[in-house]
């Protein structure tokens, strides 16, 4: 209708519009849709397995330090499942060896957490173990290029072990050589200067104190008061008061005597363990001598040390190397961690991560079963199993210690990984029977050793920075031989008619205290049998040799050690003498006052 000014003058026709609709697919674009996903599809099939088995080496090789190879590696994660064949995994210290082997490995894998970036293995079946095997190549990546983080801990494990001092037991040829003494390398010389300088610094200081005492005006006019109180009578009142003032002045400069007696004794006392530190040093002056004339120890724990620590600290070196691994990949706490970033082409950087309560960590191994064998090569080998739970990257996350455990025939192990506090405390124990030791060269002596079958024993305990472990060997099956270049010598004929009828080996060390400078003892039943036959042999030339190199030490150190101890006994006898001496004149102006007063108040 269209309106007029009078009324509706007729109607108009309206277009009809079309109704809306709704498309529920764009054909067009599902056929590129579903070329993708085929593409895609075949892609996975065809480079999943070979992306994730490279993956998989390069992360491994990454964090262990060494070489990590797969031989096959297949996915199946519509059901969860991740199978590898033929796993080695190369030694980190040894070039030629392998750290294990394993036919098969299967890991049921929970595939929702994978949507964030986390990995949950619910169980690992790991079948065909086999440890120590011989290589072909050199698989150590981490000793190489000491990157990363296994290269790093690999490198702080190295200093550690080196820095034990071994007893060298040079006696293959029964000689004792002599090289020269240099004074600049004595600790006697500058401890001796530095005690020098803190005897005048505390003797100037103890002047300076005793002149500010200002005893003098409260002596002399305490005299004076006392004379004054022999002529004054009994109603002389302010004679009496004076004279109890002036007994007040004396208290007061006696208890200032009294603080600097103190402050004397004190110093005293320090300069005095600065002359006890002096005869430490003088004693370590004589230790360095004797390594300079190569004198050996003849007592029995060096020569247990000297035959036996560098085999015995081997072990606890490659312990301590995983226990420090697994402090880096598991940190304790709730503290944020830094990786290796990715490699770019200026720098990798570092990624930082932040731990989060009440979720599911990075990585986690729930339960893993093994089947191993130790004697792979043997007639009849023996299979052995173990359990592994609780793996994670984040222990306070997922809440409970990683534990190990594993038995069979002449076998017992088990570890724990606490990680839950700040505190880690790691424990490891083994012992381990029927395995063929190698033979090895005794250190010093033209000895060969083969301990054959043995019993080994270790024992591994790390509570924060604290570090008690044990290692210990038996075998009674010990086979000797010796070097035929040195078998006519006269101690190596010694020596051997004393080892060569010992048929048992019983090595023990221990390893106890803070782990940056931990305390070492090795035993073994050898030592008091080889100690005895070289202290009968070299005891006369070892007491001559002993009597030469303390001569030079004294020579050097005489000079200035005997000038410092006369001044700190110098220092200490005329402070004590002045303070002495001023206390007497107190306490007897003191005393003399005192009785006036009385005799003259008439006092009882």
């Amino acid at each position: 209708m269209v309106p007029r000014r009078h009324g509706i003058q007729g109607l108009q026709r309206l277009q009809d519009v079309p109704a809306m609709s709704v498309k529920v697919f764009r054909w067009r674009a599902i056929g590129p849709l579903l070329v993708l996903f085929v593409i895609a599809c075949v892609l996975w099939w065809l480079f999943a397995d070979s992306i994730a088995r490279r993956e998989a080496q390069k992360v491994g090789t990454q964090m262990l330090g060494a070489k990590v190879e797969i031989q096959d590696l297949h996915l199946d994660l519509r059901h969860g499942d991740v199978t590898i064949r033929g796993l080695t995994i190369a030694s980190p210290h040894e070039p030629f060896k392998n750290l294990l082997q394993a036919d098969e490995i299967v890991a049921d894998l929970d595939v929702v957490p994978l949507t964030e970036r986390k990995i949950i293995i619910d169980r690992v079946a790991a079948n065909g173990l086999r440890f120590g095997t011989p290589r072909q190549t050199d698989g150590r990546v981490a000793t190489k290029s000491g990157e990363g983080i296994a290269g790093r801990v690999l490198a702080e494990t190295h200093d550690w072990a080196s820095q034990f001092q071994i007893p060298a037991l040079q006696l293959a040829r029964g000689k004792i050589g002599v090289d020269s003494l240099d004074p600049r390398r004595l600790s006697t010389t500058p401890a001796a200067a530095a005690l020098d300088t803190r005897a005048d610094s505390s003797r100037r200081a103890w002047q300076a104190a005793f002149d500010t005492l200002r005893l003098g005006p409260a002596l002399d006019s305490a005299s004076a008061t006392l004379e004054q109180l022999k002529h004054a009578r009994a109603t002389d009142l302010a004679t009496l008061a004076e004279a109890r003032r002036a007994i007040d002045r004396l208290k007061r400069a006696r208890d200032r005597v009294t603080t600097l007696e103190r402050n004397v004794t004190r110093g005293t006392a320090n300069l005095k363990s600065g002359l006890a530190g002096l005869d430490s040093a003088r004693r370590r002056d004589y230790a360095f001598a004797r390594s300079l004339l190569k004198l050996p120890s003849l007592d029995a724990p060096a020569v247990g040390a000297a035959l036996f620590a560098p085999a015995a600290i081997r072990p606890f070196e490659r312990v301590l190397y995983w226990t420090q691994l697994a402090r880096r990949y598991m940190p304790p706490g709730l503290l944020p961690r830094a990786t290796t970033g990715t490699k770019r082409v200026r720098r990798s950087g570092e990624d930082i991560r932040f731990p989060k309560e009440r979720s599911l960590p990075r990585f986690l191994l729930r339960n893993a079963e093994l089947s191993f064998l130790l004697h792979p090569n043997a007639a009849q080998p023996q299979r052995y199993a173990g359990r592994l739970t609780g793996l994670t990257s984040d222990p306070a996350v997922y809440g409970r210690p990683t534990t190990f455990g594993a038995s069979g025939p002449q076998l017992v192990a088990g570890g724990l990984l606490n990680h839950l506090r700040g505190i880690p405390v790691d424990t490891a124990g083994a012992t381990v029977g029927g395995i063929t030791l190698p033979a090895f060269e005794m250190p010093g002596l033209p000895l060969r050793l083969d301990p054959g079958a043995a019993v080994t024993q270790l024992a591994f305990n790390l509570n924060g920075d604290t570090i008690h472990a044990r290692f210990a060997i038996r075998s009674s099956d010990v086979r000797w031989s010796r070097d035929s270049t040195l078998a006519n010598t006269t101690i190596g004929d010694l020596i051997w008619r004393t080892v060569s009828g010992i048929s048992n080996l019983d090595v023990e060390a221990r390893l106890a205290g803070a782990l940056e400078h931990p305390d070492l003892a090795v035993r073994s039943n050898l030592d008091q049998a080889i100690a005895a036959r070289l202290r009968a042999v070299l005891g006369a030339q070892v007491a001559a040799a002993d009597r030469q190199m303390r001569e030079p030490v004294d020579a050097l150190v005489n000079d200035t050690v005997a000038p410092v101890r006369a001044k700190v006994n110098e220092a200490q006898t005329q402070v004590q003498a002045q303070v002495a001496q001023q206390r007497a004149r107190l306490d007897e102006l003191q005393k003399q006052l005192e009785q006036q007063l009385r005799r003259m108040i008439r006092l009882p």
